[in-house]
């Protein structure tokens, strides 16, 4: 690592180089003409810098492509952020996209910022999914502290607090934010129409294969698999178990990113799976979650296994995975207290440091009146709340909260039965609005 030094008149450090192919030394990058030579097993590898310290305070990242030609393709760019501390995870604090072409006609430079935590080290990261036509003859990448100062690492560090903290619930305002939502940066969130319009979004469409639906199950896929990505979860040799699956393209997205995937659904000797059964949102077998355009049959049959569980008596032997997910399923456990306790139980499956990330319905309605002890149940906020109040005092944490009903026509439109495969966030559901909500939970020490 590069020692930086500080510029008295702006208060700004001194570049800090970073080698992008140190952490690979040896693997080609999928941009010809860059890194090693062979061939990477992850076939989307453009580059992956070594980890270093940079002064706290907001950091200009910036990458130089020397003699850069591009016809076509699209990299996607990762700041990493790892502790000091021993036995620390990495995890992505931004991820942001680009069109090869632009970076070619703008002579090979790209730029962005982030802010540093003091006792933090970055890495910077590429990867090219789908087809790329590029190359490059040579890629410099350089860090820069562009603003820092106590004030600002003060701020810095309340404001992660106020996003994934125990001091989270101190006050109320720090568990509710007033922010808009954005896939971008996923907390525990409702669905709006503009998390469609986010690059990640389109960027997630083109990995599983899907056309563009305004469809708020659709926003659920992606939702998860953002989180999981956002927060590091998504890396060869993970392990995570997903509940109530049905036939969702999950695993296979998962298994493609070298992740190893233990998929459960109810047993087909239960009589609530025949329900399922009927509409095809039922999965019996491993096979029903095959999709050989996001993964292959060797990856899928290396990484994917399937098992039935009942949500509501997890297996005592599920434990020691990195994630956890369930797309759509607790508010199908017979109540809204069957719900809440299945995501207290999923944390039990979880290492320590371990993610779960449960998308449900949120009634916008009434947060007193709802629908429980049916078959589909509506949470409402103070159920949220609670929850999260809960969880904190077991010691876990719990990404904020954002209640974002979105600003746009799409956002306004109710849908109601027979529903539409587009222009569908919110519904009526009897009496009440509903709309999906994404609750994200780190698990702590116990």
């Amino acid at each position: 690592m590069n020692e930086t030094t500080t510029d008295a008149q702006d208060g700004a450090e001194h570049p800090i180089v970073l080698d992008p192919f140190a952490f690979w030394p040896a693997s080609a990058s999928k941009i010809s003409g860059l890194g090693g030579i062979e061939i990477d097993p992850d076939p989307a590898y453009v580059f992956h810098t070594h980890y270093a310290e940079v002064g706290p305070g907001q950091v200009r990242c910036t990458l130089r492509f020397e003699n850069m030609i591009a016809s076509f393709g699209t990299i996607v760019l990762r700041i990493n952020a790892l502790g000091m501390e021993s036995g620390a995870r990495a995890e992505t604090i931004k991820t942001w996209s680009v069109a090869l072409r632009e970076i070619a006609a703008a002579d090979g430079e790209i730029a962005t910022t982030f802010d540093a935590a003091p006792g933090t080290r970055y890495a910077v990261l590429g990867h090219a999914y789908g087809e790329t036509k590029s190359a490059a003859t040579k890629l410099d990448l350089t860090l820069q502290t562009i603003q820092g100062s106590k004030i600002f690492e003060e701020q810095l560090a309340d404001a992660r607090k106020s996003v994934f903290g125990r001091r989270l619930f101190r006050r109320a305002n720090r568990m509710i934010s007033e922010d808009s939502a954005t896939l971008t940066d996923p907390v525990s969130q409702t669905c709006t129409s503009m998390q469609f319009e986010e690059p990640a979004y389109g960027n997630w469409l083109t990995r599983l294969h899907l056309p563009m639906h305004k469809h708020r199950k659709q926003w659920e896929f992606i939702y998860i698999l953002q989180t999981l990505e956002r927060y590091g979860m998504l890396k060869p040799g993970a392990r995570g178990v997903g509940f109530g699956v049905g036939i969702e393209p999950l695993p296979a997205a998962m298994a493609a990113m070298g992740v190893d995937v233990l998929a459960s659904d109810l047993g087909n000797d239960d009589a609530r799976a025949r329900d399922w059964s009927v509409s095809n949102q039922h999965a019996a077998s491993v096979e029903q979650l095959r999709y050989p355009a996001i993964c292959g049959d060797e990856a899928f049959e290396r990484h994917v296994k399937f098992r039935p569980v009942d949500m509501n008596s997890i297996d005592d032997d599920l434990r020691e995975f990195d994630f956890t997910w369930s797309s759509c399923s607790l508010e199908h456990l017979g109540s809204i207290e069957a719900g809440l306790a299945f995501i207290r139980n999923s944390i039990g499956c979880l290492k320590k440091g371990g993610l779960a990330v449960h998308t449900t319905e949120l009634n916008l309605t009434s947060n007193d009146d709802t629908i429980d002890n049916e078959g589909t149940v509506l949470f409402r906020r103070r159920d949220i709340e609670r929850l999260a109040v809960d969880l904190a005092s077991r010691g876990h944490l719990v990404a904020q909260i954002k209640y974002d009903l979105g600003n746009t026509q799409h956002d306004d439109y109710v849908d109601v039965p027979p529903y539409s495969n587009d222009n569908h966030l919110k519904l009526a559901l009897g009496k009440y609005v509903t709309t999906s909500f994404g609750i994200i939970v780190r698990r702590g020490d116990r």
